[in-house]
């Protein structure tokens, strides 16, 4: 698997829990690639941020609107790049 940026972590976890009402930590793991503690670290980021909730009754994560506004932009600056990407071929 080739190296990701922070910002493409972020997208994935984002992604990953903004779908079934939030999500747990197993699941986050399993879909993004990524170790417990290193979900753990992203995690806490995101929520420090405000793009991400935890709920300590459920144990599970779920995506803020502020991080579907993250998602959005994130994927508009990746089809900017591909397209100026594929210019430069």
């Amino acid at each position: 698997m080739r190296s990701r940026d922070r910002e493409e972590i972020f997208s994935s976890i984002l992604d990953t829990s903004g779908s079934n009402g939030g999500v747990r930590i197993a699941k986050i793991m399993f879909c993004s690639y990524l170790t417990h503690s290193q979900v753990l670290e992203y995690t806490k980021t995101l929520v420090e941020r405000g793009f991400l909730e935890y709920d300590k009754i459920n144990r599970t994560f779920r995506t803020t609107p502020s991080g579907f506004e993250f998602l959005r932009y994130y994927d508009e600056m990746r089809q900017i790049i591909e397209i100026k990407q594929g210019l430069n071929s």
